[in-house]
C-alpha cells in the first residue's frame, strides 16, 4: 500500500471515528507484534470495520543516540489482526496515526458523555459557543 493510499485509510478512519460510525473498543491484550525493545503504553483499542479487524496502540522503545546512552521514544501502531490477535499487516509509520489515537482514546474514554450529564444547560450551551478542537 502506498503511502498515499495509507495516508488516506487512516484519515477516513480518523473521520470515521469522530463522527461515530466507526466503535473503538479497549482490548486488553497485550499485542503480539511488540518487539524486544519495545513496551506497551496506555491502552490498545480494536475496531472492526468491513469484517476486518484492526488494532490501534502506543509503544515506546529505547532510541540509542551513544554507546550505552538512549531515550525512550514514543511510537503509534495501527495494525490488520488476525482471530487470534496477532497482526496481518502494520501501517506504515504516520503523523495520522497520531493523530487517530488521540480521537480513538477521547471517544473511547465516553468524554461527551460525561460533559453531557455533568454541565448544567446554561454552561453546554457556553461550551458550544467556544468548543473545544477535537
Amino acid at each position: 500500500m502506498s503511502m498515499k493510499h495509507s495516508n488516506k485509510v487512516i484519515s477516513k478512519l480518523n473521520r470515521d471515528t469522530k463522527e461515530g460510525s466507526v466503535k473503538w473498543e479497549i482490548n486488553r491484550s497485550k499485542p503480539s507484534s511488540l518487539s524486544g525493545n519495545e513496551f506497551l503504553v496506555d491502552n490498545v483499542y480494536t475496531c472492526q470495520v468491513l469484517e476486518k479487524s484492526l488494532r490501534l496502540y502506543k509503544y515506546q522503545s529505547k532510541y540509542f543516540y551513544d554507546e550505552g546512552a538512549f531515550e525512550w521514544t514514543d511510537g503509534y501502531r495501527l495494525e490488520f489482526m488476525d482471530g487470534w490477535g496477532n497482526s496481518e499487516w502494520t501501517f506504515p509509520s504516520d503523523r495520522a496515526i497520531y493523530d487517530l489515537y488521540e480521537t480513538v482514546r477521547y471517544k473511547a474514554s465516553n468524554v461527551e458523555g460525561f460533559i453531557d450529564k455533568f454541565l448544567t444547560d446554561d454552561e453546554k450551551k457556553e461550551t458550544e459557543e467556544n468548543p473545544l478542537d477535537f
